[in-house]
């Protein structure tokens, strides 16, 4: 339970930031993991035919390939392009009406403006967690990963079944893996779906809680003092898609809440 009051410095914080509209945006720079799904993912997640992964993992339907065709996406060109003999592009593919074509990042990466694209940053990121180290001496330039809130591209349109980076109950629908309702760890840190303090709307300085401290963030982020992309990503709390004075109230109404 939260109970504040707006006063003092931080209320004259906050009013002088809600009259700054201008967005506030940034341009990492990287590059894309391995061009193909056999180029090297399979090593230790296995054929994408496979009915179960090394990791453990066991796929409804017979294969990883069956289930995300029938439960994850139905339409084969988000994951497959013209040619590319079942083996997929991660980062390319013919696309839809409803989506770009960006392959398995639509999904399993984020939107990480000029410079960037489209990319698997938060799963690099989540290897390296694990202590897979294959990917860093290539990706030496990766920005910090977006919030595991932040949607991936693909996700919540017609072309599929997956909806909730945070994967919440009751639906969970960001994994059918059988016997597994845990989806994916979107920012590399370790904590996974609702669990992710990322999850937590406010929450702009990451440490699970939603207080002053966050005001003070949010009043940085505004002046330019605080240039994390994952503040950034947290600080736009109207969804707008621009980090400016419309994202006061809405902080200051969750610090309100009972």
């Amino acid at each position: 339970m939260r109970s504040v009051q707006l006063d003092g410095p931080k209320m004259i914080a906050l009013v002088l930031a809600a009259g700054m509209v201008m967005p506030t945006a940034w341009q990492p720079r990287t590059a894309m993991a391995y061009e193909r799904y056999n180029d090297g993912c399979h090593v230790c997640h296995g054929s994408f035919w496979d009915a179960t992964s090394p990791q453990g993992t066991t796929f409804p339907g017979g294969s990883k390939h069956t289930m995300h065709a029938n439960f994850m996406s139905p339409n084969c060109s988000l994951c497959h392009r013209d040619g590319d003999d079942w083996n997929p592009y991660l980062g390319w593919s013919n696309g839809s009406v409803h989506n770009p074509p960006v392959g398995c990042t639509g999904c399993h990466g984020r939107d990480y403006g000029p410079g960037v694209g489209h990319s698997g940053v938060g799963l690099r990121a989540h290897h390296a967690f694990a202590g897979v180290t294959v990917c860093a001496s290539c990706h030496t330039q990766d920005p910090s990963p977006l919030p595991e809130s932040v949607t991936p591209i693909y996700y919540g349109t017609a072309d599929t079944g997956v909806d909730d980076p945070c994967n919440a109950a009751p639906d969970f629908l960001e994994n059918w893996s059988v016997g597994d309702t845990t989806g994916l760890d979107n920012d590399g840190d370790g904590l996974y779906d609702e669990d992710d303090s990322d999850c937590h709307p406010g929450d702009i300085d990451g440490d699970g809680d939603v207080d002053f401290d966050d005001v003070t963030s949010l009043v940085d982020v505004l002046l330019g003092i605080e240039g994390d992309p994952s503040f950034l990503a947290r600080s736009d709390l109207n969804g707008d898609g621009a980090v400016d004075g419309l994202d006061v109230a809405p902080l200051v109404g969750i610090l309100l809440e009972p």
